[in-house]
């Protein structure tokens, strides 16, 4: 896999608030794929193979009302002519999202799960009501996570091979960790891969990620635990004036749930000195800009 000259953006020199990036380069997945960019179209891959291999043509997933897993899942299924089931986290009466505009557009059968059933979609005993219900199909877990996903980011380290610096840093935001596992065991690069957490209070995530790596991997990483801005989708003032002057300077669009912390992080870390400015940085685009109709401040 090559790497297309338009998925690399190499930052200009202009500073954003008083901080130049000119030494961060952008690998821009929101730009690999027309109806479904960024790294959930990737994690999706082990799950399709996994169906074709099985003769199965419907997939099963579970997601909220703006989820970018669920909305790659339902694009992919109309490219490849498979049918698509989405169990979206709240009550029928709530309003429709774009998201979930797209998501039927594209032929996906939407159902609502209330919050007391959708806090069960981990229980084995409810999954496996949910496979019964639906079958023949293959159910792909919240936001494509598993070995099966991890198989799928593999391509996107293949990537990274071609253009991350040596002895420099690769930095990605991260949810569930699997596509950070996934690039970590993939990698063959004397490079740090650092994650920066979405989530507020995810302690267990290290934990998790070493259990999907099992002593794989040839890579240094870590993850940053401090720069959610308030927890999953929330978003401060800081985080909004750093994304519209960023934006505003560079043409690279961000969303706020994922790559607009990533970014906000690495111009915090910049600043402070934490991370010297002379240290290239390849920061990856995990695509979700979908999600910028949510805020209307964008």
């Amino acid at each position: 896999m090559h790497v297309n000259p338009k998925l690399l953006t190499l930052l200009a020199p202009e500073p954003v608030l008083g901080v130049s990036m000119a030494k961060v380069s952008v690998l821009r997945l929101d730009l690999a794929d027309d109806l479904a960019p960024g790294n959930k179209r990737f994690k999706l891959q082990g799950y399709l193979q996994q169906a074709k291999k099985s003769g199965i043509r419907r997939l099963v997933s579970f997601g909220g009302p703006w989820s970018n897993h669920l909305h790659a899942l339902a694009a992919v299924g109309q490219q490849q002519g498979l049918e698509t089931v989405g169990l979206v986290r709240g009550e029928d009466h709530e309003a429709e999202t774009a998201t979930l505009q797209d998501l039927r557009h594209w032929g996906m059968q939407v159902e609502r799960l209330g919050r007391e059933d959708y806090r069960r979609r981990n229980s084995p005993d409810f999954l496996l009501q949910v496979e019964r219900r639906f079958a023949p199909c293959v159910l792909v877990p919240e936001g494509g996570a598993g070995e099966a996903a991890m198989s799928g980011t593999a391509d996107i380290a293949a990537l990274l091979q071609q253009c991350a610096p040596a002895n420099g840093r690769v930095v990605l935001p991260v949810g569930t960790g699997t596509t950070l596992a996934g690039i970590v065991r993939a990698l063959n690069l004397p490079a740090q891969v650092v994650g920066i957490s979405a989530l507020k209070g995810a302690v267990d995530l290290e934990l998790r990620i070493g259990g999907m790596l099992q002593g794989s991997g040839n890579v240094p990483w870590q993850v940053l635990h401090d720069f959610h801005c308030g927890g999953f989708a929330r978003v401060n003032q800081e985080l909004r004036d750093f994304m519209l002057a960023f934006e505003a300077v560079h043409p690279v669009p961000l969303e706020p749930v994922y790559t607009g912390k990533m970014m906000h992080a690495i111009y915090q870390l910049l600043k402070s000195g934490q991370w010297r400015s002379s240290e290239p940085i390849v920061a990856i685009h995990t695509g979700g800009l979908q999600g910028r109709r949510g805020y209307s401040w964008l």
